[in-house]
C-alpha cells in the first residue's frame, strides 16, 4: 500500500450540529490503529488535536524529549496513516510545520475492535492518564495552589436506549466544543491546561 492509500484509512466527516468546516478524523484500519500504539505518537496527537496549532518537528522534539530526526520519523508515520498533515509555514519555510488532520479524532469501530484489543493502545492511554493524575496530585501536595480541588474523577452508570446514548455523546461533545472555543479578550496571566479523558463503555 502507498502512503496515499494508507492515509485514506482516515475519513474526515463534518461534525453534526457544528460549523460546516469542522471535521472528525475516523481511524478504522487495523494497521493505522497499531501505528498509533506508541507513547510519543499519542503525546503528539494529543498536543496537535488539543492545541489546534501547528508545530515543527524541532518544537515537538523539544517538548517531548526526542531528537528532531526521531520526531520527524514519528510525524511521517502519523502522516502516512492520516493522523496529521503538513501545514504551510508563514514564518520559516525552511522547516516543515505539522497540524492535526481534523478537529477531533475517533479511533476504532466494531470492524476494528480486534485490532484495538490486540494492540497496546488502550494500555498506553490508561498509563498516560494514570501518570497525569499522579503528577497533579503530587503537585497539589507539594505546594499550595489556587487550582486545588479542580481535578475531578467520577464514574456513573446510566440506563439508556441507543438513541439516548448517541444524544448524550452529542451533547457532551457540544459542551467540550463550547469551552474549547472560548476566547479571552483579556486573558489572565496563566490559563490552566485541563486534560479531559472520557470513556463511554456499554456493559457486556
Amino acid at each position: 500500500m502507498t502512503g496515499k492509500s494508507d492515509a485514506a484509512a482516515a475519513q474526515q466527516t463534518p461534525e453534526a450540529n457544528e460549523k460546516p468546516e469542522r471535521t472528525t478524523v475516523r481511524i478504522t484500519d487495523p494497521q493505522a490503529i497499531r501505528a498509533l500504539a506508541h507513547r510519543v505518537r499519542l503525546d503528539v496527537i494529543d498536543e496537535l488535536f488539543g492545541s489546534e496549532r501547528t508545530y515543527t518537528a524541532t518544537e515537538l522534539a523539544k517538548k517531548f524529549g526526542l531528537t528532531p530526526s526521531a520526531m520527524s520519523y514519528h510525524l511521517r508515520a502519523l502522516e502516512r496513516w492520516g493522523y496529521v498533515l503538513r501545514a504551510p509555514s508563514s514564518v520559516d519555510a525552511r522547516e516543515r510545520h505539522w497540524k492535526a488532520a481534523g478537529d477531533s479524532l475517533n479511533v476504532g469501530d466494531k470492524s476494528s475492535a480486534s485490532a484495538l484489543v490486540g494492540s497496546t493502545l488502550i494500555d498506553l492511554q490508561l498509563t498516560a492518564l494514570r501518570e497525569r493524575i499522579l503528577a497533579s496530585l503530587n503537585t497539589a501536595e507539594a505546594a499550595e495552589s489556587d487550582s486545588e480541588g479542580l481535578m475531578m474523577l467520577a464514574t456513573s452508570k446510566l440506563r439508556l436506549t441507543d438513541a439516548q446514548v448517541r444524544a448524550f455523546q452529542s451533547e457532551y461533545h457540544s459542551m467540550l466544543e463550547r469551552y474549547r472555543r472560548i476566547e479571552h479578550s483579556d486573558p489572565p496571566t496563566e490559563l490552566l491546561e485541563i486534560h479531559v479523558t472520557t470513556a463511554v463503555v456499554p456493559d457486556t
